[in-house]
């Protein structure tokens, strides 16, 4: 039997994304990326372009929430741009992708 160390996680994950939407189905996107626990939207460009963030406690949790967003039928591309890991243990980054 395999422990599951997702509950005893000390991890802070925050990864950026940009979504580009249907320009007719914008503001559903954006509703939906809101709807994410751990998200926020920091910026939409004028062609409707979105830049936001997503926080959580593991790959796992970042994947999922990412996968929630990369489904919504008003999606046409969504693109990783950043994603940094901190050890709150330590204090320590651990690594940035």
């Amino acid at each position: 039997m395999t422990k599951n160390t997702e509950d005893t996680t000390c991890e802070y994950h925050v990864a950026s994304f940009v979504a580009y939407p249907i320009l007719a189905q914008l503001n559903e996107v954006k509703q939906a990326i809101t709807d994410i626990e751990g998200s926020e939207i920091h910026a939409t460009s004028a062609e409707g372009k979105i830049v936001f963030t997503i926080e959580g406690n593991s790959y796992r949790d970042i994947g999922t929430k990412m996968d929630i967003i990369r489904v919504h039928k008003g999606i046409i591309n969504l693109s990783p741009v950043y994603h940094q890991i901190l050890d709150e243990s330590t204090g320590d980054d651990v690594a940035q992708l």
